[in-house]
């Protein structure tokens, strides 16, 4: 009995060794581009296509988490039909090459399906930064800059002074403002730097410097993504709100979105990025309190519930798995005030198995959105995409050469963002 095992085993790794030698037949690259998880809705199906010989199984789930687990054979492999309980959960789905070595392991979470009410309201956003970011530096007369001098750089965030938290650029100003040397904290990507600096006396203003341009606010308009009734929740933007000359993703002290009017509109061409031209209204109609700002766009609670003419009830979260090239809708809202749905395609997708922007490109194809924007346009961030009647992702950015396609973000990394 030992002796079959062994000889089985010694069949397997010669195989294996084969197949590794045909690195690149389609067979083999085809398995490569499983995926490594899998995020399943409670009742969905879906289809694993293993094109070597062997077998799969499945660990960590009960029925109510995955419902059924078939396998059948197929002449390069075996097919793998999954299908998702009601209940929410992981499981590990192990492929074994010629049932004894493990070749492919598949994470599996199940989730209950989630309603979101689409987006696509224009919004301002206003945002104060945690402390303050170093844009840049000068000299004080012949004084070099003390800020410099001591090592602080552009894309730094000033966010102490001596033991006082930094809310703005006024303030800080005045607690360096009787000359002592003042003991900075900056906060430098993930580092967290102390240093000491000694404020220069600017002769003309009669004040005393640091040296620094700094920078702790910013406001622009963009677009809502969704509203989850379950938590009051919001996402817009489907990107990071950066500083313009530093790059870095500004961290948010306070911040709000704010009811926008779409007032104009420059029309986006080749070479020329085009722009909804909004305005703000009063501190009145702050409709929700920004919490954070991401890579995959800001997220805060609403004041009040949010709705959708076009979707009273909401719409289905589609998953990655969901998503596929072809026709679909965005939701945005222009200079009539009124959300619409504006037909386009995706026409493709990429492959993430880990959060990450730029999922997905999608092209506009409604005549009468490419004939009043040209196409994807800047405060078109955050539009809702539409397919197969779920909210599956977010518009992100525009082609600078093609302003009639653009990027979209899938909805799931937006959530997992907000989480």
């Amino acid at each position: 009995m030992k002796k079959g095992r062994s000889g089985r085993f010694a069949a397997a790794l010669t195989l294996a060794a084969a197949l590794l030698a045909a690195g690149m037949s389609p067979p083999l690259r085809a398995f490569e581009s499983l995926p490594d998880a899998l995020r399943l809705k409670s009742g969905t199906q879906t289809q694993l296509e293993f094109t070597l010989p062997g077998r799969a199984e499945i660990d960590g789930a009960d029925e109510a988490v995955i419902s059924s687990f078939d396998q059948s054979a197929t002449s390069l492999g075996n097919t793998v039909t999954l299908t998702a309980g009601e209940e929410e959960g992981e499981a590990t789905l192990t492929y074994r090459l010629l049932g004894l070595i493990p070749v492919k392991t598949v994470s599996v979470t199940v989730e209950r399906e989630k309603t979101l009410v689409p987006g696509g309201q224009s919004v301002g956003v206003a945002l104060l930064t945690e402390g303050v970011v170093v844009v840049g530096s000068s000299d004080i007369g012949a004084t070099p800059s003390p800020a410099r001098l001591a090592g602080i750089r552009a894309g730094d965030r000033i966010v102490r002074v001596n033991d006082t938290d930094v809310t703005g650029a006024e303030q800080m100003r005045a607690l360096i403002g009787g000359g002592d040397k003042a003991r900075i904290e900056v906060v430098r990507g993930e580092e967290t730097l102390h240093m000491e600096v000694e404020p220069a006396l600017d002769a003309a203003a009669g004040a005393y410097r640091l040296g620094v341009w700094v920078r702790d606010s910013t406001a622009g308009i963009g677009t809502l993504s969704f509203y989850d009734p379950d938590d009051g929740g919001f996402g817009a933007l489907g990107h990071a709100i950066t500083d313009v000359d530093t790059g870095i993703v500004l961290p948010v002290g306070y911040g709000g979105i704010y009811e926008s009017s779409v007032v104009d509109i420059s029309k986006g061409k080749s070479g020329e990025p085009g722009e909804l031209l909004g305005q703000f209204f009063d501190a009145e109609t702050q409709m929700g309190e920004v919490e954070r700002n991401t890579q995959f766009g800001i997220f805060g609670v609403m004041n009040e519930p949010v709705e959708n003419a076009l979707y009273p009830d909401g719409l289905p979260v589609g998953t990655r798995a969901d998503v596929h090239v072809g026709p679909a809708q965005i939701l945005t809202t222009l200079v009539d005030g009124q959300i619409r749905a504006y037909d386009c395609e995706i026409v493709k997708l990429t492959r993430q198995d880990e959060p990450s922007t730029r999922s997905m490109v999608i092209r506009i194809t409604d005549e009468a959105l490419l004939d009043a924007t040209g196409g994807i346009v800047q405060g078109m961030s955050g539009s809702p995409i539409i397919q197969d009647g779920m909210l599956v992702g977010a518009v992100t950015h525009v082609f600078i050469n093609d302003p009639a396609q653009g990027y979209g973000v899938y909805i799931e990394w937006m959530l997992d963002a907000a989480a």
